[in-house]
Protein backbone atom coordinates (compact mmCIF):
# COMPACT_ATOMS: atom_id res chain seq x y z
CA UNK A 1 0.00 0.00 0.00
CA UNK A 2 3.05 2.49 0.96
CA UNK A 3 4.48 1.58 -2.74
CA UNK A 4 1.56 2.41 -4.03
CA UNK A 5 0.77 5.64 -2.31
CA UNK A 6 4.31 6.85 -2.89
CA UNK A 7 4.23 5.67 -6.78
CA UNK A 8 0.75 7.71 -6.59
CA UNK A 9 2.55 11.01 -5.51
CA UNK A 10 5.53 10.64 -7.57
CA UNK A 11 3.02 10.75 -10.53
CA UNK A 12 1.19 13.72 -9.22
CA UNK A 13 4.62 15.72 -8.56
CA UNK A 14 5.56 14.96 -11.71
CA UNK A 15 2.61 16.27 -13.32
CA UNK A 16 2.55 19.78 -11.53
CA UNK A 17 6.41 20.16 -12.81
CA UNK A 18 5.17 19.65 -16.14
CA UNK A 19 2.35 21.83 -15.61
CA UNK A 20 4.91 24.26 -14.06
CA UNK A 21 6.90 23.82 -17.30
CA UNK A 22 3.69 25.09 -19.39
CA UNK A 23 2.96 28.04 -17.43
CA UNK A 24 6.57 29.17 -16.43
CA UNK A 25 7.89 28.80 -20.02
CA UNK A 26 5.43 28.05 -22.61
CA UNK A 27 8.02 28.51 -26.12
CA UNK A 28 10.41 26.09 -24.68
CA UNK A 29 7.84 23.17 -23.67
CA UNK A 30 5.51 23.59 -26.97
CA UNK A 31 9.02 23.28 -28.96
CA UNK A 32 10.10 20.01 -27.18
CA UNK A 33 6.31 18.56 -27.00
CA UNK A 34 7.21 18.41 -30.62
CA UNK A 35 9.50 15.54 -30.01
CA UNK A 36 6.62 13.87 -27.57
CA UNK A 37 6.54 10.14 -28.74
CA UNK A 38 3.03 9.44 -29.50
CA UNK A 39 -0.26 10.57 -27.57
CA UNK A 40 -0.35 9.09 -24.28
CA UNK A 41 1.99 11.48 -22.34
CA UNK A 42 -0.46 14.63 -23.12
CA UNK A 43 -3.86 12.57 -22.56
CA UNK A 44 -2.44 11.43 -18.87
CA UNK A 45 -1.11 14.53 -18.31
CA UNK A 46 -5.35 16.07 -19.20
CA UNK A 47 -6.65 13.81 -17.28
CA UNK A 48 -4.74 14.05 -14.03
CA UNK A 49 -4.87 17.70 -13.87
CA UNK A 50 -8.88 16.98 -14.53
CA UNK A 51 -8.63 14.99 -11.41
CA UNK A 52 -6.48 17.82 -9.55
CA UNK A 53 -9.52 20.15 -10.51
CA UNK A 54 -12.34 18.02 -9.81
CA UNK A 55 -11.04 17.55 -6.70
CA UNK A 56 -10.72 20.94 -5.37
CA UNK A 57 -13.65 22.02 -7.31
CA UNK A 58 -15.49 20.94 -3.75
CA UNK A 59 -13.50 22.33 -1.74
CA UNK A 60 -14.11 25.76 -3.00
CA UNK A 61 -17.68 25.39 -3.36
CA UNK A 62 -17.72 24.72 0.56
CA UNK A 63 -16.05 27.47 1.01
CA UNK A 64 -18.99 29.45 -0.21
CA UNK A 65 -17.91 29.98 -3.90
CA UNK A 66 -20.05 28.00 -6.72
CA UNK A 67 -18.87 26.86 -9.59
CA UNK A 68 -20.40 30.12 -12.04
CA UNK A 69 -19.15 32.18 -14.31
CA UNK A 70 -17.50 34.47 -12.00
CA UNK A 71 -15.61 30.94 -9.52
CA UNK A 72 -15.01 28.77 -12.48
CA UNK A 73 -12.53 28.60 -15.23
CA UNK A 74 -13.93 25.78 -17.13
CA UNK A 75 -17.53 24.59 -18.56
CA UNK A 76 -17.19 21.27 -16.95
CA UNK A 77 -17.26 22.44 -13.44
CA UNK A 78 -20.03 25.11 -14.10
CA UNK A 79 -21.86 22.10 -15.23
CA UNK A 80 -21.05 19.74 -12.25
CA UNK A 81 -22.13 22.14 -9.81
CA UNK A 82 -25.38 23.10 -11.73
CA UNK A 83 -26.47 19.09 -12.09
CA UNK A 84 -24.53 17.30 -8.51
CA UNK A 85 -28.05 18.64 -6.73
CA UNK A 86 -29.81 16.72 -9.16
CA UNK A 87 -28.01 13.23 -8.55
CA UNK A 88 -27.76 14.10 -4.85
CA UNK A 89 -31.70 14.05 -5.22
CA UNK A 90 -32.20 10.71 -7.26
CA UNK A 91 -29.15 8.90 -6.82
CA UNK A 92 -27.90 9.84 -2.90
CA UNK A 93 -24.54 10.81 -1.32
CA UNK A 94 -23.28 14.42 -1.29
CA UNK A 95 -23.64 16.94 -3.70
CA UNK A 96 -20.05 17.65 -3.21
CA UNK A 97 -18.65 14.24 -3.82
CA UNK A 98 -21.05 14.10 -7.12
CA UNK A 99 -19.22 17.64 -8.14
CA UNK A 100 -16.08 16.11 -8.25
CA UNK A 101 -17.44 13.22 -10.38
CA UNK A 102 -19.25 14.90 -12.73
CA UNK A 103 -16.40 18.00 -12.86
CA UNK A 104 -13.60 14.73 -14.06
CA UNK A 105 -16.38 13.11 -16.05
CA UNK A 106 -16.87 16.48 -18.62
CA UNK A 107 -13.29 17.22 -18.59
CA UNK A 108 -12.59 14.16 -19.92
CA UNK A 109 -16.31 13.95 -22.24
CA UNK A 110 -15.14 17.33 -23.73
CA UNK A 111 -11.25 16.39 -24.60
CA UNK A 112 -11.87 15.13 -28.08
CA UNK A 113 -14.58 17.60 -29.01
CA UNK A 114 -11.75 19.96 -28.07
CA UNK A 115 -9.18 18.29 -29.67
CA UNK A 116 -11.37 18.32 -33.12
CA UNK A 117 -12.32 21.68 -32.82
CA UNK A 118 -8.55 22.56 -33.02
CA UNK A 119 -7.71 20.31 -35.45
CA UNK A 120 -9.91 21.34 -37.74
CA UNK A 121 -9.26 24.66 -37.28
CA UNK A 122 -5.56 24.36 -37.52
CA UNK A 123 -6.14 22.65 -40.89
CA UNK A 124 -8.06 25.82 -41.88
CA UNK A 125 -5.44 28.32 -40.78
CA UNK A 126 -2.96 25.93 -42.70
CA UNK A 127 -1.67 24.20 -39.91
CA UNK A 128 0.80 21.19 -40.95
CA UNK A 129 0.12 18.84 -37.63
CA UNK A 130 -1.68 15.91 -37.39
CA UNK A 131 -4.24 14.61 -34.68
CA UNK A 132 -1.81 14.04 -31.78
CA UNK A 133 -0.64 17.79 -32.23
CA UNK A 134 -3.90 19.11 -31.72
CA UNK A 135 -4.51 16.69 -28.54
CA UNK A 136 -1.33 18.69 -27.31
CA UNK A 137 -2.72 21.71 -28.21
CA UNK A 138 -6.03 20.82 -26.33
CA UNK A 139 -3.83 19.56 -23.52
CA UNK A 140 -1.46 21.57 -22.54
CA UNK A 141 -3.16 25.28 -23.39
CA UNK A 142 -5.67 24.00 -21.35
CA UNK A 143 -3.32 24.27 -18.04
CA UNK A 144 -4.35 27.46 -16.54
CA UNK A 145 -7.82 26.32 -16.23
CA UNK A 146 -7.03 23.02 -14.77
CA UNK A 147 -4.68 24.27 -12.29
CA UNK A 148 -6.05 27.47 -10.94
CA UNK A 149 -9.64 26.91 -11.98
CA UNK A 150 -11.00 26.06 -8.87
CA UNK A 151 -9.95 29.60 -7.13
CA UNK A 152 -12.53 32.04 -6.15
CA UNK A 153 -12.52 34.92 -9.01
CA UNK A 154 -10.62 32.83 -11.32
CA UNK A 155 -12.70 32.51 -14.63
CA UNK A 156 -11.56 35.74 -16.36
CA UNK A 157 -8.03 35.62 -15.43
CA UNK A 158 -6.96 31.70 -16.05
CA UNK A 159 -9.20 31.70 -19.04
CA UNK A 160 -7.32 34.55 -20.47
CA UNK A 161 -4.07 32.44 -19.73
CA UNK A 162 -5.22 29.60 -21.28
CA UNK A 163 -6.29 31.54 -24.35
CA UNK A 164 -3.19 33.22 -24.77
CA UNK A 165 -1.21 29.44 -24.42
CA UNK A 166 -2.81 28.85 -27.44
CA UNK A 167 -0.49 31.01 -29.47
CA UNK A 168 2.49 29.15 -28.90
CA UNK A 169 1.02 26.06 -29.08
CA UNK A 170 -0.66 26.55 -32.85
CA UNK A 171 2.88 28.02 -33.78
CA UNK A 172 4.75 25.44 -32.44
CA UNK A 173 2.54 22.58 -32.91
CA UNK A 174 0.82 23.21 -35.87
CA UNK A 175 3.63 25.33 -37.59
CA UNK A 176 0.93 28.33 -38.01
CA UNK A 177 2.86 31.75 -38.18
CA UNK A 178 2.96 33.78 -35.41
CA UNK A 179 0.56 36.59 -36.86
CA UNK A 180 -2.61 33.94 -37.49
CA UNK A 181 -1.91 31.94 -34.47
CA UNK A 182 -2.13 35.69 -32.58
CA UNK A 183 -5.73 36.56 -34.51
CA UNK A 184 -7.03 33.16 -33.75
CA UNK A 185 -6.37 32.53 -29.95
CA UNK A 186 -7.62 36.95 -29.96
CA UNK A 187 -10.98 35.83 -32.01
CA UNK A 188 -11.89 33.62 -29.31
CA UNK A 189 -11.08 34.93 -26.75
CA UNK A 190 -13.65 38.43 -28.35
CA UNK A 191 -15.98 35.86 -28.92
CA UNK A 192 -15.83 34.64 -25.30
CA UNK A 193 -16.16 38.05 -23.77
CA UNK A 194 -19.05 39.23 -26.35
CA UNK A 195 -20.85 36.08 -25.27
CA UNK A 196 -20.36 36.90 -21.86
CA UNK A 197 -21.87 40.72 -22.36
CA UNK A 198 -24.83 39.62 -24.43
CA UNK A 199 -25.71 36.77 -22.22
CA UNK A 200 -25.43 38.66 -19.04
CA UNK A 201 -22.76 36.40 -17.73
CA UNK A 202 -24.29 32.69 -19.50
CA UNK A 203 -21.60 29.58 -19.40
CA UNK A 204 -18.76 30.62 -21.24
CA UNK A 205 -17.46 28.40 -24.34
CA UNK A 206 -13.68 28.10 -22.72
CA UNK A 207 -10.61 28.09 -25.20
Amino acid sequence: MFKMESRLFAEVVRYLRIAKAVLAEPHGFFQRARSEAGAKDAARFYLAMSAILAFLTPVANLMGFPSDVIHASTNAQMAAFKYAPIFELYVGGSRHVWTGILTFAFMAAKLPVFVAFYHVSAKVLGGKGGWTDSLRVAAYSATPAMAFGWLPYSDFLFGLWAGLLIVPALHYLHAIPWGISTAYASFLLGFQILYVVLTGGGWLIEP
